[in-house]
């Protein structure tokens, strides 16, 4: 099977596991093309050196992809993650053989007035890549909560403090959820889930970590349902709701600014 096949196949993969199976298999064939046509433009950007050597000279790529209405742009957000799209960039240069920057970034946008289905921009900049990935603060609120996300990892769970059958502490939730303050805290698992920064792409992502009742999203008015113990979990957006089990928490990244 080539390269592309298997990327191709592990796409499908994230889309029904994000949605449980539920996407239009019209529009998420669709969207695997865009994905696919998107490392074929990356490829053709490919340059040959002085010595023959095969280079891609770009530090930094921008794809802008045309969205559409809300559950198209669900879809695409879920399959062109910064992360992952670099991850199979990555792959697919150094299965040919192309030597590529020490450090290269990867941004995806969603602009209202695009005009093309995607377009690929690679450039070569001088500007650190750190930038991107600034820590950004952000919050968890129910009515009557509010946790401030001030450190890059934090885990959920339903008690403080989990131990083994032994007695010792094996996990520290940094946001619980007491039975006496939640009346759905039992839907909750002690090790539910948690939240971490990716400095390489500045965002935050949730992470389900393997819970009896499940972890999701509702955005735009889809549920985006997060696959247990998933190695990349799901990209987090302002005003997301999260619903562990049957409690919910409304995420929000602090000094937001809306484009």
């Amino acid at each position: 099977m080539s390269l592309l096949r298997k990327i191709e196949k592990a796409m499908d993969h994230r889309l029904r596991a994000i949605f449980s199976g539920g996407a239009d298999q019209e529009e998420a064939r669709e969207a695997i093309e865009l994905y696919r046509e998107a490392l074929n433009q990356i490829a053709a950007r490919v340059t040959v050196g002085k010595r023959s050597e095969r280079l891609f000279p770009f530090n930094r790529i921008t794809i802008e992809v045309m969205a559409g209405d809300h559950e198209r742009k669900a879809a695409l957000e879920a399959l062109f993650e910064a992360g992952q799209l670099l991850a199979d960039i990555r792959t697919t240069l150094n299965e040919d053989r192309v030597t590529l920057p020490a450090e290269l970034t990867v941004m995806v946008h969603f602009p209202e007035e695009a005009t093309e289905d995607i377009r690929v921009i690679c450039e070569r900049t001088d500007k650190p890549a750190a930038v991107v990935g600034q820590f950004k603060p952000a919050r968890l609120t129910t009515p009557d909560l509010e946790f401030i996300l001030d450190q890059p990892l934090v885990n959920l769970g339903r008690d403080q403090e989990v131990v083994d059958t032994s007695g010792r502490v094996i996990r520290r939730n940094d946001l619980f959820f007491p039975e006496a303050e939640f009346p759905n805290s039992t839907t909750v698992s002690r090790t539910h889930a948690h939240l971490r920064f990716d400095s390489a792409t500045g965002e935050w992502r949730i992470f389900d970590d393997g819970s009896s009742l499940g972890t999701s999203l509702f955005r735009d008015g889809r549920i985006i349902h997060i696959p247990g113990h998933a190695s990349r979990g799901v990209g987090l957006r302002h005003g997301d709701e999260i619903n562990l089990g049957q409690v919910r928490l409304h995420f929000d990244l602090l000094d937001f600014t809306r484009p």
